[in-house]
């Protein structure tokens, strides 16, 4: 990607890996990346693919996904702008360890396994903090798939609403907390472990107690604390 514009440069900038490289050494990276454009539910890759690069997402959104072998889907993440989405693969080269789909329109910039270790080789300060990022990611399954394993539907639901809005949200002047994604039942009841229609009968519970609006697929917490509390029962 020839010259890669100062705003671009300014918005990776915002991104923990990139924020404490100079314009020119942010330049340099962004020589070798490739602009792509995936359209809504079409798939970036599948777990089991081969990791020959991984991608910086400039717009959209994406789902990370795992798969049972009788085909049982799991939703591990949800990512967004300026997020670094199949690092993990270009460290270790080895098989895509999940599925990722865009869940709309997603602009990213692809860069190659042998741009991105040259990279690196060269500035380490940026390899730890992508480790840094690895461990998060890791730490954050982990609590998920516990959520999944332990606890009742209602609890998995409230977390899993609770670290979306936290993640990609923002609260209004009376404190509700508004998830910025749209989310199909069926998506969020693979992140939360829960069959559609009872996503659906949960979600439905919640709006007639008046904790929750639903406001064109997107979902708005009015009362973050209370579902605080649902989540620790």
């Amino acid at each position: 990607m020839k010259g890669a514009d100062a705003g671009l440069i300014w918005e990776l900038k915002r991104h923990p890996f990139f924020e404490a490289l100079s314009d020119d050494k942010l330049q340099g990276l962004l020589e070798s990346a490739h602009p792509v454009v995936f359209a809504g539910r079409k798939q970036i890759f599948a777990q089991g693919d081969d990791s020959d690069c991984l991608y910086i997402i400039l717009s959209g959104r994406v789902k990370i996904s795992s798969y049972s072998d009788a085909g049982k889907e799991t939703v591990l993440a949800f990512m967004g702008e300026n997020e670094v989405l199949g690092e993990m693969g270009v460290f270790d080269g080895g098989a895509r360890s999940a599925s990722a789909s865009a869940l709309q329109e997603t602009r990213a910039l692809r860069l190659y396994r042998r741009d991105v270790l040259d990279f690196l080789e060269r500035n380490h300060g940026v390899a730890l903090q992508i480790i840094a990022a690895l461990c998060q990611r890791i730490r954050h399954t982990n609590f998920l798939l516990e959520d999944i394993a332990t606890l009742p539907a209602a609890p998995r639901l409230a977390r899993a609403l609770l670290r979306l809005g936290e993640t990609y949200g923002h609260r209004d002047g009376d404190g509700a907390l508004h998830i910025d994604m749209k989310l199909s039942q069926g998506n969020l009841g693979a992140h939360a472990g829960m069959m559609r229609e009872n996503v659906n009968r949960q979600l439905k519970l919640w709006e007639s107690e008046g904790l929750i609006r639903q406001e064109g697929g997107v979902i708005v917490l009015l009362a973050p604390d209370t579902f605080k509390h649902i989540g620790e029962e």
